[in-house]
């Protein structure tokens, strides 16, 4: 934990100096929300995912220009918006998602504009998320360009579940990043079933696309939080994956669990499919989302019953 401490010290806690008041922000969190999408920045981004007594940390390279938000470098880099993803590097591969996701983000969430403050020397302006009376989310938001500089993501307990800080920022953009809507992607479609909730603890089941091998992935978000639900037919060797030696246990099942910067892995076994849930939704949500979601199965037990009774 010293070395978050000392980290968050260059971030958000480091911004609570009052400075003079910027622009008007969106009253509504959908209205910012668009404001921050169409942003032009570029810089440098630390984030960090604390869960449990497990901290992951990471620094990476941002660029965001019409919607698109390119990380990483030359040689490993990845270009997600505007309804698609681009990995590249040694392992290049391209997705084209046919639709936006689109959700009621004020159905959960309300706005509570703060201070005026001051970022890495810019105007900038806190503000709150509220989930009914808990705070879930803190942002740093420049004037200038709506830009998110600094965040901090609350679990139930209060504690911080996810932070990031702009270390280095400028209101530029690659130009070349205006080529990546020139590239060629693979197009994965939506399907009609993902054998899974339409809405889970308050998540909308916004798409379903088909892979490779009959596997699916259903995509949900509740307009800020989102994960997806990758799952496959099958028994699936998780092990290899997480280095958390203890089992997640919620409501009386175990599952596993991956802990990075930017977001969260929990993995898991149906008797005859094999599960992972990816996002970037905070613990109590996980659980409450978990307990909607098919429950882990013994793979032993479902194998005597099936050959006692179907041979």
């Amino acid at each position: 934990m010293i070395m978050r401490r000392m980290l968050v010290a260059g971030g958000l806690a480091a911004v609570l100096t009052a400075s003079s008041v910027g622009p008007a922000f969106a009253d509504d969190l959908s209205d910012y929300l668009v404001d921050a999408d169409d942003a032009i920045y570029s810089g440098r981004r630390i984030t960090g995912t604390i869960w449990d007594g497990i901290e992951s940390i990471g620094m990476v390279d941002i660029q965001h220009y019409n919607g698109v938000t390119f990380l990483g470098s030359e040689s490993d880099y990845s270009t997600v918006g505007e309804g698609r993803m681009h990995l590249g590097g040694a392992d290049e591969a391209a997705i084209s998602f046919a639709r936006k996701p689109h959700a009621d983000v004020e159905a959960r969430y309300t706005v509570v504009p703060g201070s005026p403050t001051d970022y890495l020397g810019r105007p900038a302006r806190i503000i709150d998320v509220m989930e009914g009376s808990m705070l879930r989310m803190r942002m740093v938001v420049d004037d200038s360009t709506a830009a998110p500089v600094a965040t901090e993501v609350y679990g139930a307990d209060g504690g911080v579940f996810r932070y990031s800080s702009m270390v280095e920022f400028s209101v530029s953009a690659d130009p070349e990043m205006r080529s990546l809507d020139g590239r060629d992607y693979q197009m994965m479609l939506p399907l009609e079933d993902a054998d899974l909730p339409a809405e889970a603890a308050g998540y909308r089941l916004v798409d379903v696309y088909g892979g490779p091998h009959g596997s699916r992935q259903a995509f949900y978000s509740d307009g800020l939080f989102s994960f997806s639900v990758f799952t496959s037919h099958g028994w699936t060797d998780w092990r290899a994956m997480s280095d958390d030696e203890a089992p997640y246990e919620v409501g009386g099942s175990s599952y596993l669990r991956v802990v990075a910067p930017s977001g969260v892995w929990v993995l898991w076994n149906s008797p005859d499919t094999g599960l992972a849930l990816v996002g970037d939704l905070p613990p109590d949500h996980i659980e409450q989302v978990l307990a909607e979601l098919p429950r882990p199965g013994n793979r032993v037990w479902f194998k005597r019953f099936w050959f006692r009774f179907f041979g």
